[in-house]
């Protein structure tokens, strides 16, 4: 359970993360179209102004379907659930640490053994924010998504991959260091519980001769 809450808040940080980046996604994007189309952002204004005065048009439907602006207020929307979601991760891990506590009723062996998941947790999770760059990269030139674009030229394909890992890079770096300092500060909190753990059980030895 304790695993499950940390891998549920590092992903709610990630993609609280991506959601602030939206507005850079879709201005590389329609940086990236403009290009393309050798128009200029005045170019593009005008012709939003037109479709905005005639939906009905062909061309216009077209641009609907592509607005960046509908993209950016549906992933905006899930913003709203972000709260509630982090409540339910922390009511987890909270619930968690009850549960080892109540399993072994020792307040020092309890904090070293969630201590030490928490260490192992959250280099497991550096590990996977680091690679998922790979495997995004992997998963968007699979044939099954080759398939699907064949028709468009591989160039814009890339192109449009190469923005999309951009937009990804950053909230993948901030979350894999996030996860790294997670780890570096249990595995110090787990080696002095550890040390602790150690002399009270070499003390209460001592005590358990002395008694004989």
């Amino acid at each position: 359970m304790i695993n499950a809450s940390v891998t549920l808040i590092l992903f709610l940080f990630f993609s609280s993360s991506i959601l602030q980046q939206t507005d850079s996604l879709k201005y590389d994007l329609e940086k990236y179209i403009l290009e393309k189309s050798n128009l200029t952002s005045e170019d593009f204004d005008e012709i939003k102004t037109i479709c905005n005065n005639n939906p009905q048009m062909e061309e216009c439907q077209m641009l609907e379907k592509a607005d960046f602006d509908i993209f950016t207020e549906k992933i905006n929307t899930a913003k709203s659930y972000f709260l509630g979601s982090l409540l339910i991760a922390i009511s987890l891990l909270i619930f968690g640490m009850l549960l080892v506590f109540l399993g072994v009723n020792n307040f020092l062996e309890a904090g070293y053994k969630i201590s030490l998941n928490l260490t192992i947790q959250g280099f497991f999770a550096a590990f996977y924010y680091k690679v998922l760059p790979d495997a995004v990269k992997l998963l968007l030139n699979s044939n099954y998504l080759n398939n699907l674009t064949q028709e468009t030229p591989k160039e814009i394909i890339n192109d449009i991959l190469n923005i999309i890992l951009k937009w990804l890079s950053l909230s993948l770096t901030k979350t894999f260091n996030l996860a790294i300092t997670i780890g570096i500060i249990f595995l110090i909190i787990t080696i002095i519980l550890y040390i602790i753990k150690r002399k009270a059980l070499k003390e209460q030895n001592k005590k358990i001769k002395q008694k004989e």
